[in-house]
């Protein structure tokens, strides 16, 4: 096998890769020897393997572990790793769903590569130059291995541009419609899926949703950044009293109110086309007050310079949205930003609790679902959280 260009690390930059941690940071690189952007294999100090990674030069996160090293071939790494991930117990479909993620990044073995699979189509990122330089034979792959209808690829995610990485359009192959609709825990949603938002459906937090929707029967339900109506279908096929959607979005609405449209003779429905800031500071004022309130909002942190502005966010939304919670009823607070600690999640809501004079009791906390995996040595990938507390 041809020896591939080594990265060596400096003198104790070795300890945390050690340890299981994928991720390898320009400022513990000692040298790298001739190495452009691609495969290297990577040595601590004192001469020993640490392993195989995807490299970039040009980026603070210079190198990407990968799961086995040595290999000969990459194109025969991304054929064992994509088996693998999509024969992963956690992926078979369960009753009453059509929709769930096939491929999560580093936990998979495959930094930079997201599949969701929607029934018979597939929806892709790739965030990492040499994922998408073998493009053609992940997509090869995936073909061979499930024969989807069509696939769909989402360019503009922000990451691709820190790879140096085009981020215009989306690729399409096969048929790509311009909507799908696909069973998520026992509801018929559609959504946006040739132009949607990342991958289309936000999949994640279908376990949250599964666990606590059946404490929303009876309820009313105040839905924020509501998208195309995951949380409200499911405390209304729970049989919450009303649900009402926020979002700015006018397209994301209109899918809302036709997902819940099964639902109308039993929950009342209703929507709000507003920024969740405004339209809450006002509701406040009025003194209105919900059963539940569920805050998913998108993510406020988008970098680690950017984390102090992104905290503020977090603390005005939650402060909001506790404003609305009755006395005695439930908060559902989610955070989908890597960056935001669980303890910073929690020191806003002691901090915002404090300030309000009330108490909370947690009973509910909750990750990612199960079929977007995490690495136990990175905590950067236990990205979703979602707390629940009664008020």
């Amino acid at each position: 096998m041809t020896e591939r260009p080594r990265i060596v690390l400096r003198k104790g930059e070795d300890r945390r890769v050690r340890s299981g941690h994928l991720w390898i940071f320009s400022n513990e690189v000692e040298r790298a020897e001739a190495a452009p952007a691609g495969l290297v294999d990577v040595y601590g100090n004192g001469g020993s393997y640490l392993g195989t990674g995807m490299y970039n030069p040009h980026t603070l996160l210079a190198v990407r572990l990968l799961r086995h090293g040595r290999f000969r071939d990459f194109s025969g790494y991304l054929d064992e790793q994509i088996t693998e991930a999509v024969r992963l117990p956690v992926r078979r479909a369960r009753e009453g769903e059509a929709a769930f993620r096939l491929i999560h990044s580093e936990a998979d073995g495959l930094p930079g590569l997201i599949v969701d699979r929607f029934s018979h189509w597939l929806s892709l990122q790739i965030t990492t130059r040499l994922m998408d330089e073998y493009r053609g034979t992940i997509l090869e792959i995936l073909s061979r291995l499930l024969s989807p209808k069509g696939i769909r690829t989402d360019n503009s995610v922000p990451a691709r541009l820190t790879e140096g990485l085009p981020t215009e359009g989306n690729d399409c192959w096969g048929d790509v419609p311009e909507t799908l609709s696909v069973p998520v825990g026992g509801v018929m949603m559609r959504f946006p899926f040739r132009e949607g938002q990342k991958t289309g459906l936000f999949l994640d937090q279908k376990d949250n949703i599964r666990a606590l929707a059946r404490h929303f029967s009876g309820q009313r339900v105040l839905d924020a950044f509501s998208y195309v109506g995951g949380w409200s279908a499911g405390a209304a096929l729970e049989g919450a009293t009303s649900v009402v959607g926020v979002d700015e979005s006018g397209s994301a609405l209109e899918f809302y109110e036709e997902n819940l449209t099964p639902f109308a003779s039993g929950t009342s429905v209703s929507t709000v086309r507003a920024d969740f800031f405004d339209w809450a500071t006002e509701a406040v004022r009025k003194k209105e007050e919900y059963d539940v309130v569920v805050l998913d909002p998108p993510s406020f942190i988008k970098s680690r310079k950017k984390k102090e502005e992104g905290l503020k966010g977090y603390y005005s939304a939650n402060e909001l949205a506790i404003s609305l919670v009755r006395p005695g009823g439930m908060l559902v607070t989610c955070s989908c930003s890597a960056l935001l600690e669980w303890e910073d999640l929690f020191g806003i809501l002691r901090n915002v609790l404090r300030k309000k004079r009330r108490t909370a009791r947690l009973v509910y906390q909750g990750r990612a679902s199960m079929d977007h995996p995490r690495v136990v040595a990175m905590p950067e990938t236990d990205y979703l959280k979602c707390l629940s507390l009664i008020l």
